[in-house]
């Protein structure tokens, strides 16, 4: 501690609590233990309070009780990187482009690295406190507020399910609550925060009680020395390996009055998230809007029909042709179909090629009696008889590569590799190893399943060393839906953004969407990812809806490129920032002005190392009878 930061403690205990309302304490003296402290109920001075926002029934509000709307970007501060302090992230220029936008709060990540070393925990660095000091003058020049978020805890990230050890080891725990507190007694007179988002994305092992535990532990040591800031609460992400959500969205409520409900939304997570390393079974490619892709989260699914081919022969054999049986959709709850590559107990090697997926009108209505003549050449097209339809090639794709398929085993046995050898080319599936059940499913591929309508899957496919027990087929599996299905759309952003604002408009408490935003593969020509920011803002701004947008300055999400050096206009995506100018009311010209050509955010590939997370991004598992699916992150994904 400096002897300024003596000197205002020495004047608190002497009985000053204008000058340490108007201040605030500097961190308590904390053994290294982290125990024995004393709390501070020091009120603020009238001045102080007036500048507070806090929550009020379902609203955030301000000192006079005026209706507040949160709407920022999210800083990400290298937290994926390790940087203790991130100058090269951001200056108090930053701050003002944030408020060109027209926004007014920056969701502030922070590693537990900034403030205390592994080697000596509980013993926080000044140049962690001058660095965070230094954020909040610069947040008051541009009077953007800033929500403090602790991304990267003791314990490790939470959004990839990697953090197990702040769940499991005590200590860990102890040094999360213990870090609040020292954030909180500093800050606790700071208008210019907004609040304090305690965990980004929270993965427990076992239970959503683990999170529910240690955040009402942590607000209870935050209100022993601030009674003002609000708490932000995020639903748990997933539990362990189990990326559902249950009937509450995976929210929970907790005593504290002062508190915002928190959660990420990174759908439709094929098209947010596709190219993403970290993500192998996103999408390779997406479109926003596509009326012909059907969008619903894998756990709203049960599977009620199936339809298979014959399975390859045992032993080794050469390409052929596998095609189910052709399945009518006759029962109205099936909603959607997707296809399967499945090898169950094969032990040696089933590879499959250039799938494709047909469908006919009716029962038989594309089965020709003979097939027509060869055409002499010059001479027209043969025309098929008038009785017979012409069957419809749904999709149709050479299996050139894993991106976008996920391999379920029941097992720990076998795996899924990107084959070099396939039918006539260097591109094939294959599936090795089995001892279970196995098999290759791609969410990506799903397709709406017209009533009255007959599907056929076809695939190229061959065996080697196959087992006697082996069933490597294919197999197209139909499914209904607990929730209406919609296409990729604003309809269906709409639908799925209502379902986390019901669950705040049930408890009467105020929610905030903390991320959303999308991978800037989205933004190549075509894709249509300035229609997908469109639209999410069209829908928060209308019900007024807090948000913040991931991410200012990174590689994978940001509106500014890259982490490796500072913001400037060159790296700028213009289209997307004056996207947000135009929804925002901004003022329209970032504070380094504006670049003579924009940049396009699609110009390097995204790496794990760049963003290692997803905002609720995950691994999502896919099952072999109808518990399958990867259609959300996360994220953190972020990412």
């Amino acid at each position: 501690m400096n002897k300024a930061g003596w000197g205002t403690l020495a004047l608190l205990l002497m009985g000053a609590p204008t000058l340490a309302a108007c201040l605030g304490t500097p961190p308590p003296v904390t053994p290294v233990d982290g125990t024995d402290h004393l709390p501070n109920r020091t009120p603020l001075a009238p001045e102080v309070l007036a500048q507070m926002w806090r929550v009020e029934g379902t609203q955030i509000v301000d000192g006079a009780g005026q209706t507040q709307q949160l709407r920022g970007i999210a800083f990400g501060n290298e937290v994926w990187s390790h940087t203790a302090v991130p100058s090269a992230h951001h200056t108090g220029n930053d701050f003002g482009v944030v408020a060109s936008m027209g926004m007014n709060v920056v969701r502030f990540y922070l590693s537990y690295q900034t403030f205390e070393d592994d080697a000596q925990p509980f013993r926080y660095k000044d140049t962690g406190w001058a660095w965070l000091d230094q954020n909040v003058d610069w947040a008051k020049q541009h009077n953007v507020r800033l929500i403090l978020n602790l991304h990267d805890p003791a314990g490790g990230y939470q959004s990839l399910g990697k953090g197990g050890a702040l769940w499991g080891d005590e200590r860990n725990q102890k040094r999360f609550i213990e870090l609040w507190r020292a954030i909180a007694e500093r800050y606790r007179a700071e208008p210019i925060i907004a609040g304090f988002d305690l965990l980004n994305e929270p993965i427990p092992t076992s239970n959503i009680e683990q999170w529910k535990s240690l955040a009402e532990r942590t607000i209870e040591e935050i209100r022993q020395v601030d009674q003002h800031h609000m708490v932000f609460i995020e639903r748990v992400n997933a539990v362990g390996g189990d990326w559902s959500e249950n009937e509450q969205r995976n929210f929970f409520k907790v005593s504290d009055p002062n508190v915002v409900y928190e959660f990420h939304f990174y759908k439709p997570f094929h098209f947010t998230h596709q190219g993403a390393d970290w993500a192998s079974f996103a999408a390779r490619e997406g479109w926003y809007p596509d009326e012909n892709m059907p969008e619903v989260d894998w756990f709203q699914l049960s599977a009620v029909a199936s339809a298979e081919s014959e399975p390859l022969p045992v032993g080794d054999s050469d390409w052929t042709l596998l095609e189910t049986k052709p399945f009518l959709v006759s029962d109205p709850k099936i909603v959607v179909g997707k296809p399967f590559l499945v090898c169950d107990q094969g032990r040696g090697t089933a590879s499959f090629d250039t799938l494709s997926l047909g469908r006919c009108p009716a029962t038989g209505a594309c089965k020709a009696s003979e097939p027509p003549p060869p055409r002499p050449v010059g001479k027209k097209k043969h025309a098929p008889a008038p009785d017979v339809a012409v069957e419809e090639t749904l999709l149709e794709t050479d299996l050139d590569t894993l991106r976008g398929w996920y391999f379920w085993k029941q097992n720990a046995d076998g795996q899924a590799f990107f084959d070099l050898h396939g039918h006539g080319d260097s591109t094939a599936l294959s599936i090795t190893g089995t001892t279970a059940a196995a098999n290759l499913g791609a969410d990506p591929l799903r397709f709406f399943a017209k009533q009255g309508s007959e599907y056929t899957l076809r695939v190229l496919a061959k065996g080697q060393g196959l087992a006697e027990s082996a069933r490597c087929l294919i197999r197209l599996e139909f499914y209904a839906s607990k929730v209406p299905v919609q296409a990729r759309d604003k309809q269906y952003l709409e639908q799925e953004l209502a379902a986390y604002l019901a669950w705040g408009e049930h408890n009467q408490v105020p929610v905030f969407l903390g991320e959303f935003g999308t991978i800037r593969q989205s933004f190549l020509p075509g894709r249509g990812g300035l229609n997908w920011v469109a639209d999410m803002l069209d829908v928060l701004l209308s019900r007024r809806v807090h948000f913040t947008y991931h991410a200012y300055h990174e590689t994978p999400f940001g509106l500014i490129l890259g982490g490796d050096t500072l913001p400037n206009s060159y790296r700028l995506y213009l289209p997307l920032y004056e996207l947000f100018v135009s929804k925002l009311g901004g003022s329209g010209d970032p504070p380094w002005g504006k670049p003579e050509e924009p940049t396009h955010l699609a110009s390097e590939p995204a790496t794990e190392a760049q963003d290692e997370e997803s905002s609720d991004t995950s691994d999502e598992g896919e099952g072999d009878e109808g518990d399958e699916g990867d259609d959300e992150a996360g994220a953190d994904v972020d990412e």
